[in-house]
């Protein structure tokens, strides 16, 4: 019955109808078999809904604990759904059970990094490392890892130069030496990489705008047709962009833009065009009179004042900061950013943030004409900055609105050191263009700004460390 019940269900699935799959097989659920409760788990995830897909794996487990693929799936979806204790006792059965795999290490890895295990973690992906060296994203989560924690950029890229030298094990490498600090190197191999294999010519065009524009053009043009079809649109504007090629820029940035309306990156791009080219609709896209504001918090209930809410603040991030560098992937220079989303703190400073930046968020979303607007967050973060700290110019892709919520300043800054900068593109520019609006940081002060609008931070030069928080905002 079972097996009828399977195999009927997995016919539905692969004639994509995915709910009338999902009401035969828990219709059938009751029966007490593993695999249905398995499947219907899986179709359950496939449709979003994460607690029926928690409910029907950690059922089949309990059917059939010696199944190490269910073990597995039940470990993924614990630890989605932030249940890591589980996660990590799903995991260590599936490997007992034979799912010695890649797939279980960087699973437990992120489980151990999550928790700040971080050597418990770098032990993980290690042994994904070894069951597959070509895994993109073994490879990745290792070298972002001991980067952060050594801040050795020989040591980070050691198993990367190992490996077989495939199209992603390269752009990972080149990533890890660009955000390391090592431009040139990046560019040296992506170069390098691309005369051997022209799959890596797009990745070489852009690594190499800052220092051959012409040669990136150049390579662009060999670059082989596999590339998608964005991906390639976007490297031609930013040649573009770097040639000084304005008019057809903007006529190509255009063209994406009206393709992917949606895509903050083809909004920033187009962004640069305009501002170039003089267009008057740059100052529309990018009104940061009406589109850039900041907002002082109101203490959360709990704290008698500002000032005690935001040094009890600050110790509770203090605590989970730890020793760590950069990471790999992120826009700031010089300081270390937090393992996980600050929702998933229990700390009453770091949860009371969420309640004191609410008023602020609807009052924004108002402001811009959608009153009523519900949101969520697609991720939240904090940042500490050393001092020569920095972000680098970048925007936000998967955001709607954005922000910074200053905590803790350094209380010598000269000038304009620190401040919030936008409009300044991060690919390179001819002519350049400088900043067009600035912020000035302010303990306590949160700014929210379009998630597709360049913005970056300018370096201060002190001994102490800057605190904040920041959150992509996305519609509900």
């Amino acid at each position: 019955m079972a097996q009828d019940v399977l195999g009927t269900a997995q016919f539905l699935l692969q004639s994509g109808r995915v709910l009338e799959a999902r009401d035969v097989l828990a219709g059938a659920a009751g029966q007490g078999s593993a695999p249905v409760h398995s499947l219907l788990g899986l179709v359950l995830h496939q449709l979003g809904d994460l607690p029926g897909c928690h409910r029907e794996l950690r059922q089949a487990v309990r059917l059939a604990p010696n199944d190490g693929a269910a073990q597995f799936a039940l470990a993924s979806i614990a630890a989605a759904r932030g249940d890591e204790e589980e996660a990590e006792a799903a995991a260590r059965r599936a490997i007992k059970l034979g799912m010695d795999d890649i797939h279980s290490y960087v699973l437990l890895g992120r489980i151990f990094n999550k928790q700040g295990r971080l050597e418990e973690a770098e032990t993980a992906w290690r042994k994904a490392v070894r069951c597959n060296p070509s895994s993109p994203q073994a490879q990745r989560e290792l070298a972002q890892l001991v980067w952060m924690r050594t801040g050795d950029l020989a040591k980070a890229r050691a198993e990367l130069d190992a490996a077989p030298q495939t199209h992603d094990i390269v752009a990972v490498t080149v990533r890890l030496l660009q955000d390391a600090g090592d431009e040139a190197g990046a560019y040296e191999l992506a170069a390098a990489r691309a005369d051997r294999d022209p799959s890596l010519n797009v990745l070489a065009a852009r690594t190499g705008l800052r220092f051959d524009p012409q040669e990136s053009d150049r390579r662009l043009a060999a670059a082989a047709p596999g590339i998608t079809p964005q991906a390639r649109a976007k490297a031609e504007i930013e040649v573009d962009l770097a040639l000084g090629r304005i008019a057809q820029a903007a006529k190509r940035a255009e063209a994406l833009y009206a393709a992917r309306p949606s895509d903050q990156h083809a909004t920033a791009l187009l962004a640069v065009a305009w501002r170039l080219a003089g267009d008057p609709r740059y100052a529309s896209l990018y009104d940061y009179d009406r589109l850039v504001k900041t907002y002082r918090i109101t203490p959360p209930e709990g704290w008698s004042g500002l000032e005690e809410y935001l040094r009890d603040l600050g110790d509770a991030l203090d605590a989970i900061h730890g020793p760590l560098t950069h990471p790999v992937g992120q826009s700031l220079r010089h300081g270390s950013q937090t393992l996980r989303g600050l929702q998933d703190y229990p700390d009453p400073a770091i949860r009371a943030l969420f309640d004191a930046i609410d008023a602020p968020i609807r009052a924004h979303i108002a402001a811009l004409g959608e009153p009523g607007q519900d949101y969520g967050f697609g991720g939240a973060w904090s940042v500490r900055l050393n001092g020569g700290g920095f972000h680098i110019n970048h925007i936000h892709p998967e955001g709607w609105l954005s922000s910074a919520f200053y905590v803790r300043l350094p209380e010598k800054m000269e000038g304009q050191q620190g401040w919030l900068k936008f409009g300044q593109p991060g690919p390179p520019t001819s002519p350049p263009l400088e900043p067009d609006h600035l912020v000035k940081p302010e303990s306590g002060l949160l700014a929210l700004f379009p998630s597709n609008m360049w913005h970056g931070t300018v370096p201060f030069d002190s001994g102490d460390k800057r605190l904040s928080c920041a959150f992509d905002i996305v519609r509900r």
